[in-house]
């Protein structure tokens, strides 16, 4: 008998033989019969490569500046599983999750559901449930056969298309955008943050008669100001700041899509500066040792994380990297390796994981001998914080795994700090 979400997700984790089985028959038909098709009075889907989530938390941010009820489901989770589903502002409990799934698990039948398809569902029950103004969705995988495109976007949101997940979304970023255009839909409105974005989203908005408002034309983040499109006429303010932890064009595409839907109150954008999600340049200091922890696990994100650090002053940095075996690793390396001083390499136990003596062949030869493996993220951590002695910067990268579990390490050290 499952009692507790733990027992449950082991359950749902072992129900369907293929990790990530992209189609939209199966889990489409248990929404039907469940009623959750529709999960609120409006829904923006969030596609693209990077910053998803940044977007999606910043929609979130927005949404508390209008007085809105809102949810918001991400994936994957860093800690714990509850982080996927909040209602406005908090996470979703044990027992409602519990609760969802056992909905889920009595309405299904016989159809096989994979671990991601019954937290799509759950997310989406307890939204419905909750009765929401709006729900802001995050696509976990491409974007045409993902779960959550199962729903109707009132906006469809695009970010900056890059190469990843090649073995299920294609080689070429072509390919790619084709895949994460298939969330938009007829006559619908797509609000696109990638700067050059490839000719196969503009194509099959054309092809679906949207409505589209572009990044650097329609609205933009830059320079200290943020501008929109309102009914057609654009509008502006100055920032109090013009840093942000978070990507600018995240940013700007949840102001633009927030204003598309007449929910953008703009005494609240100045806010957008302040906010941060965890895993994303998050900035610990335990006694006296600065750490940042960033989950960036493809060769673009890698750059930004590279950038920042930079410009932060942070030239000479210890890292703890650990990545899934599918990922382009040495262009990854050669993105960030001008800054490192020495590599702390490790892996997670999963399977897709990419083991650390494999990960040490991927650096360059001159490289390895300013590295080590080690057999866990919290044995790599403790060994560059004992190595660094407070005088370097330690940085964590690479899956969210990584990440997640060098903060909980971290959560049980006396001392250390959230900056």
């Amino acid at each position: 008998m499952r009692q507790t979400l733990e027992q449950w997700l082991d359950y749902v984790g072992g129900l369907h033989p293929i990790k990530w089985d992209l189609t939209l028959d199966r889990v489409s038909e248990v929404a039907r019969r469940l009623g959750v098709v529709q999960p609120a009075r409006q829904v923006i889907l969030v596609a693209g490569t990077n910053g998803k989530g940044s977007c999606c938390e910043a929609l979130a941010a927005l949404a508390t500046g209008a007085g809105i009820s809102f949810g918001v489901t991400t994936s994957p989770h860093l800690r714990r599983f509850n982080e996927r589903i909040r209602i406005n502002g908090v996470e979703a409990t044990d027992l409602q999750i519990i609760s969802a799934f056992e909905q889920i698990e009595s309405t299904r039948s016989d159809t096989s559901l994979s671990y991601f398809e019954f937290a799509c569902l759950a997310a989406l029950l307890l939204f419905k449930e909750a009765d929401l103004d709006l729900a802001i969705l995050e696509i976990g995988l491409g974007g045409r056969l993902d779960a959550m495109n199962l729903v109707d976007p009132d906006i469809s949101v695009i970010l900056p298309i890059a190469l990843d997940h090649q073995s299920y979304l294609g080689n070429t970023l072509e390919a790619i955008g084709f895949e994460k255009a298939g969330i938009l839909r007829r006559n619908g409105t797509l609000v696109l943050a990638d700067p050059e974005p490839p000719n196969s989203i503009l194509a099959e908005a054309l092809r679906q008669d949207c409505r589209v408002k572009q990044i650097g034309r329609d609205f933009d983040w830059a320079d200290g100001v943020v501008s929109w499109m309102m009914s057609e006429l654009r509008e502006s303010l100055t920032l109090p700041s013009a840093e942000t932890c978070l990507p600018s064009g995240s940013l700007a595409a949840a102001v633009q899509a927030m204003a598309e839907l007449d929910l953008l109150n703009s005494s609240s954008l100045g806010q957008l500066c302040n906010v941060s999600l965890l895993g994303r340049l998050t900035q610990i200091d335990l006694a006296g040792q600065r750490l940042y922890l960033d989950v960036a696990h493809n060769p673009q994100a890698v750059l930004r994380l590279a950038a920042e650090l930079s410009r932060r002053g942070c030239m000479s940095i210890r890292v703890v990297f650990g990545l899934y075996a599918d990922k382009d690793v040495q262009t990854m390396v050669a993105g960030i390796g001008s800054m490192v001083h020495f590599w702390h390499l490790t892996q997670v136990n999963e399977d897709r994981a990419l083991p650390a003596q494999e990960l040490m062949m991927c650096l360059p030869t001159a490289d390895q001998a300013q590295a080590e493996t080690s057999v866990s993220v919290q044995q790599a951590l403790e060994n560059a914080i004992r190595a660094s002695g407070g005088t370097d910067t330690i940085v964590v990268f690479g899956s969210f795994p990584v990440v997640g579990e060098a903060l909980e390490y971290l959560d049980l050290q006396s001392g250390a700090r959230l900056q």
